[in-house]
């Protein structure tokens, strides 16, 4: 069968704006592409570093003057940025890990257009649900927090040039040229070069950000996906010919093994990136926070970056508490799935060891320590606010 009259298509076909963004920030695990990443990271890390050298100059005068507003508006998008780029690094490192969760997406992919309708649905629902809230919904998130700062530079720019006789320049991010006067950013040609540059670098910040973290969740909910399909699996094979169920029972066992293989496959993945944002979100938002209540006014960029910061750990945290919820529920599921009915004495000891090793919750870990969940969500907030107070203060 073609390709385009397959229903269930590779990870690549099925989620392209993920796809994109991860290609497009050589991210995405090719092992045809991997010389051309190898050596396009440094060119791209290279192309970002004068910027972020300005702004690290500018933080250091800001320090040597007790300026701590402007540090922490520098700091709160220059960490973000240079992290994104740490990611590149980082997913190039973990790149074998990363194509084997590729692969099994799409192993399972082709197996879903041989199923029974049952799963299909089943498959079909979990699919468009991850294509609204984790690809749309996610490239809308960042694509938001972070091109509100060109966008509102442009707007602003376009109506004091249309309407004022002695026009404000706007800067995407307000930045000092180094060794000059503080009005020389504005003057042409390096006003327009600069405002190009900062748009280049914000284009790169939105797709390593869609990229990488939107591959988080695309992984985790089809990790999700896999255990309602193993579930119903199990159940139907209760209910088949006697002389088929230890079969299918055994199938089931096969494909929870490859669940557990998988979700190691994500934890080894991600698991350094996940303390990462877990000690740089908690920052951040403690920092955005002091900006917006102690800087120069109520600034709407910020109050949208902030927002961003808590949707970008609050995802993580609510994907993990998702699948761990879950990998408990098998259990149950596994046991009122009509065993009972079932003489064969293997059978049910199949079914014993499964729900015992069902019980055992799945969990996804920061630094392989740190458990992901709702409640270190909460705590994130509670610390970020602290931090807070104590910057305050």
């Amino acid at each position: 069968m073609a390709d385009e009259e397959l229903e269930f298509k590779p990870f690549s076909d099925t989620y392209r704006k993920i796809t994109f963004a991860l290609s497009v920030g050589m991210i995405y695990p090719n092992p045809k592409t991997e010389k051309w990443r190898l050596a396009s990271i440094p060119i791209l890390v290279t192309s970002i570093m004068p910027l972020a050298c300005m702004i690290l100059y500018d933080m250091y005068k800001c320090w040597m003057v007790k300026d701590i507003v402007n540090i922490i508006r520098h700091s709160t998008v220059v960490g973000p940025f240079l992290g994104g780029f740490f990611k590149m690094i980082l997913m190039y490192h973990k790149r074998i890990q990363a194509k084997e969760i590729l692969d099994e997406i799409d192993r399972d992919h082709e197996l879903f257009n041989d199923i029974s309708d049952i799963y299909k649905d089943i498959a079909r629902a979990s699919i468009k649900n991850s294509q609204i809230y984790s690809e749309r919904g996610w490239v809308i998130t960042v694509s938001t927090c972070v091109m509100t700062f060109p966008v509102i530079a442009i707007v602003l720019n376009i109506y004091n040039f249309t309407f004022k006789s002695e026009p404000e320049k706007y800067m995407i991010h307000d930045l000092v040229i180094p060794m000059s006067e503080s009005e020389m950013r504005f003057e042409s040609p390096y006003f327009e070069g600069m405002f190009l540059y900062m748009f280049y670098c914000s284009i790169l910040y939105v797709v390593n950000f869609i990229g990488y973290d939107g591959f988080f969740g695309l992984s985790i909910n089809h990790a999700c996906l896999k255990m309602d399909l193993y579930c119903k699996a199990l159940e139907e094979a209760m209910v088949a010919p006697a002389e088929e169920v230890c079969g299918r029972v055994i199938g089931v066992i096969k494909e929870q093994c490859r669940l557990f293989r998988y979700v190691d496959l994500i934890q080894d993945t991600f698991n350094i990136w996940l303390g990462i944002i877990f000690i740089a979100t908690m920052i951040q938002i403690c920092t955005c926070l002091y900006h917006i209540t102690e800087g120069y006014g109520f600034d709407l960029r910020y109050m949208i970056f902030v927002t961003g910061a808590v949707i970008h750990i609050y995802l993580p945290c609510r994907y993990a508490a998702k699948l761990k919820a879950l990998s408990v529920e098998t259990s149950n599921r596994f046991y009122s799935s009509g065993w009972e009915q079932i003489d064969d004495q293997r059978v049910r000891r199949m079914i014993l060891f499964m729900v015992a090793r069902a019980q055992a919750p799945i969990a996804i870990t920061a630094f392989n320590m740190l458990a992901f969940d709702m409640e270190l969500f909460t705590s994130i907030l509670q610390s970020s606010y602290s931090m807070f107070t104590l910057l305050r203060s």
